[in-house]
Order: C-alpha cells, then structure tokens, then sequence
C-alpha cells in the first residue's frame, strides 16, 4: 500500500540521520538531556534567535496541547480557529474543556478578517495553519502583520508553520521577523514534514522569551528521547535533503494539480505536499477513494474530518503520480460536477 494519507515525505528523510541513529543505538540505555539544551541553540542559530525563545515538544502536537495547557487555565478561556483546519486544535481545546469558535474560511482560505467579530474578553488563543491543513492554502506577509496590528495584545496568536518549508510563494509570511514587533506571537514548527522525521515525534515553537518561559514549564523533564534529539540536529544541518524533497515535491505538485484539473477535478493550488479535491456528492468522492484504494493509494478520505465529499491526496514520486492519475481517469467527464461547491 502506498501512504499518501498522512502528509508524511514521501522521499523518507536524510541518509545522514539514519546514519548518526545507528551509531547512537548503543547509547539508549542511557536518558537523554533532562533538556534538549544543544538541539535549542542549533535552532536558535538556524533562526537567528536565542535559545531562549525556543522550547522543543514530542511533535507540534505536544506544543499545541502545552499552549492550552499554559495559557487557557481558567474554565471560561476561550480558543478560536477555523472551520476545515487541523484537527488537533479543536479536539485538544475539547479534551481540557475549553470552548472552541470556528472563524469561516472564504473559498477555502483562511480569511484572518473573520476572526475579529468572534473577539470577547473570554478570547486567549488563536490558531491558524499555514499553509492550511487541509486545504494548503496560504495567508501572505502583509496579511499576517495587518491582523497582528489589530489583534488585542492579551491574545496570543498560534502559526503553525507545519509545511512552511513545501512554500513557494514569495508571499508567504516571515514569520519569525514579526516576533520583535508582536510578543503575543507564537509560531509552531516541526521535523515530522520536510525534515521525514514524523515517526520520532518532534516539534519546536519560537515565541517571545516570557512566553517561552512559561510554556517550559508544562513541558515533561525527557520528554524529547535520545535519538530524536540527535536525528533533529542532523536533519537541520542536511540543508541538500531538504533543498532537493522540496524542489521534487513542488516539480510534482504542480504536475499533479495541473492534471487533475485538467481531468476535471475540483482540485485547490496547494502550497504544501498535498493536494485537496471536493467533489460535488459523497458518493462521487467515495468512487475516487475505492478506486485509489484498490490500486493500492492510500489518501485521505476527509470524511473521518466531518468533510464528506473530500480526499487529501499527498504528492508522490513521477511513478506515484501516474498511477494516481491513471487510476482516476474517468468514462464520466467530471468537469460536469458542480463547481464550487464543497
């Protein structure tokens, strides 16, 4: 079975890391550092911060639920999102009880003008993806920096930047540069992506040092195991890997999209290693996810993400993607479906 299902990279990750965990394996008798001090300052350098404003989690998921866990204490905090994002913001904000608003997306992107009538003195977290999971649309530089003037200094703004390093378009925010001019920023980050270390589950977030200091407080002494740790560090300095599964992945994405759309599809320009396709039934998208399926593609049928008449379908290799676009030639013509509708 191919996995195209959980946005994994498709190309595995660097030789390098594999490499430097072998080495390492004699060593896991041993803890790790109580704190992954040296992997902090490898990324403050790459970031061109301090190691103050970096913690690192067992995945991005682990800073999401430290985020709410450090800064929505009270009963009555409240977390806005949007509708058709990643499902952990909601289901984390659900498992502490917290109330959770959804901001609307306009034509599938996540407009951040949207997010202001939602606004109350209950309001403590925003989240937004970028690019968006699943959609991956994207918000731009401008857009980001004009809701950060508006935006109420108590209310901390989350960009997870899960995919940021799939991102072609210029436009795509310098999220890191905001942080000097807005404190209530907080940009989450992760190896599980570009870097293809998702199966060691580790993820870091940049954010001003107090927020920082807090959120250090919540995390679990050890938490970052002895060969994640030594896999991050190798996988930031093989700068090659990540250069060439990015330019593969935008090569094939384009690709990818250029023909689904032109079979008619009702596919989304994605700017992450994804493409999203919404069909006008469910029945129709439950056709296309059987006939991936017994082909041996894995995708993402969204409907597990309450979004019936959706797939997320993850870019492959050349060889991938023709089979994918083999198998979804149609005898029905499926430019005739509805456009627009989800």
């Amino acid at each position: 079975m191919i996995r195209l299902n959980a946005n994994e990279n498709f190309y595995g990750c660097s030789g390098k890391v594999i490499s430097a965990m072998r080495k390492k394996l004699k060593d896991v008798n041993f803890y790790p550092d109580f704190n992954p001090i040296s992997l902090e300052n490898e990324l403050a350098g790459k970031l061109n911060v301090t190691r103050e404003n970096i913690v690192i989690g067992a995945g991005s998921v682990r800073i999401i639920d430290g985020i709410i866990q450090t800064f929505c204490a009270n009963q009555n905090d409240e977390i806005i999102t949007f509708e058709n994002s990643f499902s952990a913001y909601h289901q984390l904000a659900g498992a502490y009880n917290r109330k959770y608003i959804f901001a609307k997306q306009e034509n599938f992107i996540c407009r951040l003008k949207n997010i202001f009538p939602l606004l109350n003195k209950n309001t403590k977290v925003i989240f937004l993806a970028n690019p968006n999971n699943p959609t991956g649309t994207i918000i731009t530089h401008d857009e980001l920096n004009e809701f950060m003037k508006r935006l109420p200094s108590p209310v901390l703004m989350v960009v997870d930047e899960a995919y940021c390093e799939y991102v072609c378009d210029t436009r795509f925010p310098d999220s890191v540069s905001l942080l000097k001019k807005y404190p209530n920023l907080i940009i989450a980050r992760t190896f599980s992506k570009a870097y293809g270390l998702a199966g060691l589950r580790i993820g870091y977030a940049i954010a001003h040092k107090k927020n920082i200091h807090n959120l250090k407080k919540t995390r679990i002494p050890y938490s970052i195991n002895y060969l994640s740790e030594t896999a991050a560090k190798v996988a930031l300095s093989d700068r090659a890997f990540i250069k060439k599964c990015c330019a593969d992945n935008d090569k094939e994405r384009k690709i990818l999209f250029d023909s689904l759309v032109k079979s008619g599809y009702n596919a989304l320009e994605s700017q992450a290693n994804f493409i999203y396709v919404y069909f006008a039934s469910e029945e129709e998208k439950e056709i296309i996810f059987k006939k991936l399926f017994d082909s041996n593609i894995l995708v993402c049928n969204m409907k597990i993400f309450e979004q019936e008449k959706c797939l997320r379908i993850g870019v492959g290799d050349r060889k991938t993607n023709k089979m994918i676009l083999k198998c979804l030639t149609s005898p029905q013509p499926l430019s005739k479906m509805e456009r627009g509708e989800k």
